[in-house]
């Protein structure tokens, strides 16, 4: 038995494939069994609601993903509750509420609606 990687619709699978000796062929490869496939696991939780990244400064958040600020639900100098929406990011055609860290007033949003954000971009602060 072999093991490969086999990434499908951007999905890794770890599977086995057994070598059967056919006289006069090099190599012929056998269909896994279903059971066979060991899809990666990751924790999915409900993407449109993401918990914020935070910086080095725990009170400013950044995109966890690169995508499109789609809504700003929130003005500078609103006060805000833990985990309360403060902008819409897209991602990968999914809608990500954004949500504040702390309890606090946004002191600077630094992207508009609209705006193109790449993985780690500085997305709002919150005082």
């Amino acid at each position: 038995m072999r093991k490969f990687k086999v990434k499908i619709n951007s999905q890794e699978f770890v599977v086995e494939v057994e070598e059967i000796g056919v006289e006069n062929a090099t190599t012929v490869v056998s269909r896994p069994k279903i059971g066979h496939f060991e899809p990666k696991q990751e924790k999915h939780e409900d993407k449109t609601k993401q918990s914020p990244v935070l910086s080095s400064d725990k009170n400013s958040v950044v995109a966890q993903l690169p995508g499109t600020i789609v809504r700003l639900l929130k003005s500078e100098g609103d006060v805000v509750d833990a985990n309360e929406p403060v902008l819409i990011l897209e991602a990968m055609k999914m809608e990500n509420e954004i949500t504040a860290p702390v309890k606090g007033k946004i002191k600077r949003i630094h992207v508009k609606e609209g705006q193109k954000v790449a993985k780690g971009d500085l997305l709002f602060e919150i005082e």
